[in-house]
């Protein structure tokens, strides 16, 4: 169940990534209804002068590098542009997850 939370960025900019969710979903060889998607609202602060930063924390069951990799790039790809950076930080919750009350992973 990969969980997306975006910081530095709008919720409609969020939204309107969540159209690609069928994309996402095989990229990284997931469901597209296991695919939660949220805006934690936090904005980033930079000093003067630097890109400006959007961060993206990704909590799923482990995957491969190269699922990350196409994950990363997708990411980059649709909300990078020149003068904003993206990073993006995988945590892998295999075993730490429950959903109704079942343990995944």
């Amino acid at each position: 169940m990969p969980i997306l939370k975006f910081n530095g960025t709008t919720e409609e900019k969020v939204k309107e990534y969540s159209k690609k969710i069928n994309e996402i979903a095989d990229l990284i060889v997931s469901k597209p209804e296991a695919i939660l998607m949220m805006v934690n609202n936090n904005n980033i602060f930079v000093a003067k002068n630097t890109n400006k930063r959007i961060y993206v924390e990704v909590d799923w069951l482990k995957r491969s590098e190269e699922s990350r990799v196409l994950l990363v790039q997708h990411l980059t790809n649709f909300f990078g542009n020149q003068g904003v950076n993206v990073s993006v930080k995988f945590t892998e919750i295999n075993n730490d997850l429950y959903v109704n009350n079942e343990k995944r992973g």
